[in-house]
């Protein structure tokens, strides 16, 4: 008698944390989907902040070897890339509309960013433009991966 009491016991409790854990996974949900724009801003600025104060070893830890960018002059790999962020000089930036979405260890992460920069001594245009990056979660952390940039670059 003690056992069926047990084992019903056991399964009214199995089926009650069931019903009880419902309204905190939607909650789960809902606090990830909040943090998917957190996670993405914080790596944005965190990139942004290397390139403006030249942190070429913070960016090769940031910039995944198999990075890839689309510049108006064409495709280039992350040792071209960072040629020109040598040569670039940027005094200060603002990143605004900033949209995220994210699917399993990738992050896509779309803004506008009005930057005040040098390039090859030529001032760019200091209207926002908008920008695309893609982020990827290894076991080394987040690396952004490819980043399109259709502002004419000198």
């Amino acid at each position: 008698m003690s056992m069926i009491f047990f084992n019903r016991s056991l399964i009214a409790l199995s089926i009650l944390l069931s019903l009880m854990s419902i309204p905190v996974l939607g909650y789960a949900q809902s606090i990830t989907a909040a943090n998917v724009q957190v996670e993405a801003e914080k790596l944005e600025r965190l990139w942004w902040d290397q390139v403006k104060n030249g942190d070429m070893q913070g960016l090769e830890k940031t910039v995944s070897p198999n990075y890839q960018q689309v510049l108006n002059i064409g495709a280039q790999n992350k040792t071209a890339w960072m040629e020109i962020v040598k040569k670039a000089k940027i005094r200060e930036y603002a990143i605004s509309n900033l949209k995220a979405t994210y699917s399993e260890n990738t992050l896509i992460v779309s803004y506008a960013i009005a930057t005040k920069e040098i390039i090859n001594g030529k001032e760019l245009s200091t209207k926002p433009q908008y920008r695309l990056d893609v982020w990827q979660k290894s076991a080394a952390g987040w690396q952004v991966i490819a980043h399109a940039n259709l502002n004419p670059v000198p």
